[in-house]
């Protein structure tokens, strides 16, 4: 005959719900965003197709570091080979309405404009889409300059080295700088030594007399 005890464990209710986890929802861990999908994003906001340049200055104002093109240039590689944007290179007409200049224009190198999703590149037709910021502007506000770490700064104040800029034209004026200060330094040294010379004959003229 069973024991009372062992009958309350058949007529005890039994709470079903209490170890079925099927309801409850899964947390699944949010993907984080690469840089890659950053690029992306960008192109896919914006309503105008753009160059490196410019989305390398997208990139640093809106995560607040210094990207620089060659690491944009990667980033597109990549997203062009998944097949998630696409690109061709811009007329001597849009050259013209970007650079704002047809002078300018006819003398540079037409670049490659990128756009998201993948499909036609449709026209640019707008100088200025990254506000500030212009392909031959001298006052461009050029926000990767202000994201160089600070101790990347320190080093090149140790080594005594100049960072060089980022931005094409900036680079273009440090390179004619320099050379201008080597030239500069060069044309020194020849006076010096002509300076030189002629003291010498003027040591030997008095000499004679």
């Amino acid at each position: 005959m069973p024991q009372i005890r062992h009958l309350a464990r058949f007529t005890t209710p039994v709470d079903l719900k209490a170890n079925d986890t099927k309801d409850t929802p899964i947390k699944t861990p949010t993907a984080r965003q690469t840089f890659n999908d950053e690029v992306e994003l960008i192109l896919t906001q914006s309503t105008q197709p753009l160059s490196i340049t410019e989305i390398a200055e997208l990139a640093s104002r809106k995560l607040s570091k210094a990207y620089d093109e060659t690491t944009v240039r990667f980033a597109i590689n990549e997203l062009i080979a998944e097949n998630r944007i696409t690109y061709r290179v811009e007329s001597k007409q849009e050259r013209a309405v970007r650079s704002d200049n047809p002078t300018l224009a006819t003398r540079s190198i037409c670049a490659k404009l990128y756009w998201a999703p993948v499909q036609e590149v449709p026209a640019r037709t707008v100088t200025e889409v990254v506000p500030g910021f212009r392909l031959f502007g001298e006052n461009n506000q050029i926000h990767r300059k202000r994201y160089v770490g600070k101790r990347r700064m320190k080093e090149l104040e140790h080594t005594g080295s100049t960072p060089v800029p980022s931005s094409s034209n900036a680079v273009v004026d440090y390179l004619i700088e320099k050379m201008v200060a080597e030239r500069t330094a060069d044309l020194q040294a020849q006076l010096d030594a002509a300076n030189s010379k002629m003291a010498k004959l003027q040591e030997l003229f008095k000499s004679a007399l």
